[in-house]
């Protein structure tokens, strides 16, 4: 199995589900009358991912895109995939829904796009965007002009401007810190003072950029033996998400590596400079977490059920501080972030490989 953010196993399932649509969701119309009320607040989003909420209670999207017209090339997660510049972080703001930054990068096969995967804003007007590719810098170079910012952290503003802050994938071909296969995804951002933390999912590792834009490994997160039809085979730990917990430390989610298995995926406390640790388990294919002021921790999962079911779904899954869980929501259709708002409410980005069908929802637990 290639060492990829989901593994070549994923390119069939997305294949097989994709055609389904958001009209597959359990809830996404209101919830039954013992479930939360859902309302979807954005629509019409291109591969919607990560989310955060800015001044004035501003929310920001982060959206794949959908590629373009090429160059194309062959892409290990993708197959063929051709590069746009169709890549976007849309801004939720007293109702309105715009698109307050465009023209980043996106390559896109079939079913899925990867391109800007989080943002975090800052300040008035600034946002920080990952940006994905999962791979080297030679496959980068094959998507031409376009494609350079493919595996950068960029600097943006809603008034459209943009600059190259670090390139990820340079780093991970250089330093390469978990010693695999070069391979390198940005994906979770965190910006907290003057430094941004990022999760590389394909380099295994969760990363730091300075206000001079230098790269350094804050943690690795290693392989594990896992059972695959009876035998133990190594699993990579793709971390996905980081934020900062109630108790000042950072908070890594990993998707995991194939096979995927149900209950392998983990979240990790992580204190600089130390070993990660486990701080819950259990889980499958963690795409991203959030701390609520309360110190409950809400895992959302990109499916519940493992990449490798049928048909995978997703779930929202609540953490109390005590360690007691409980289920949020489930049938989410390939969701992609999870944001936490005013008066307990709940915000998730679903149909997150929906090209121009992916959805904010609002959850009133």
């Amino acid at each position: 199995m290639a060492r990829t953010r989901w593994g070549r196993a994923l390119v069939g399932v997305l294949v097989a589900v994709a055609t389904m649509g958001a009209t597959g969701l359990a809830r996404a119309d209101g919830g039954g009358s013992d479930g939360p009320r859902v309302t979807v607040i954005a629509e019409g989003l291109s591969s919607p991912r990560g989310l955060a909420f800015g001044r004035r209670h501003a929310l920001y999207v982060a959206e794949a895109g959908k590629g373009g017209s090429g160059p194309c090339a062959e892409h290990p997660i993708l197959g063929t995939a051709c590069v746009g510049l169709t890549g976007a972080v849309t801004r939720i703001w007293n109702g309105d829904q715009e698109r307050v930054v465009r023209g980043l990068p996106s390559i896109a096969g079939e079913s899925e796009a990867l391109g800007p995967h989080d943002v975090a804003p800052v300040g008035r007007r600034d946002l920080y965007v990952a940006v994905g590719l999962a791979g080297t810098p030679e496959l980068r170079a094959e998507f031409g002009p376009k494609g350079r910012r493919l595996g950068y952290l960029v600097h943006a503003s809603t008034d459209n401007r943009k600059q190259a802050v670090a390139d990820l994938v340079a780093y991970e071909a250089e330093a390469n810190p978990d010693r695999g296969p070069v391979d390198s995804n940005p994906f979770g951002i965190l910006a907290d003072d003057d430094t941004v933390y990022v999760t590389d999912a394909g380099a295994n590792d969760l990363l730091a950029v300075d206000e001079r834009g230098d790269v350094s490994t804050v943690a690795v997160f290693r392989n594990r033996l896992v059972d695959f039809q009876g035998e133990q085979i190594p699993m990579n730990a793709v971390p996905t998400t980081v934020v900062r917990g109630p108790d000042g430390a950072l908070y890594v989610g990993e998707l995991t590596g194939f096979p995927f298995p149900i209950g392998g995926a983990r979240v990790y406390r992580v204190e600089p400079g130390e070993r990660p640790k486990i701080y819950a388990g259990g889980f499958t294919n963690i795409i991203d977490i959030a701390f609520a002021p309360d110190g409950t921790l809400y895992v959302l999962e990109i499916a519940h059920n493992s990449l490798l079911a049928e048909s995978p779904e997703g779930a929202l899954i609540a953490v109390t501080p005590d360690g007691e869980r409980s289920v949020v929501i489930d049938g989410l259709f390939f969701p992609g972030g999870v944001e936490i708002g005013g008066a307990g409410k709940l915000y998730v980005t679903n149909c997150g490989v929906c090209f121009d069908e992916g959805e904010v929802l609002r959850i009133s637990p």
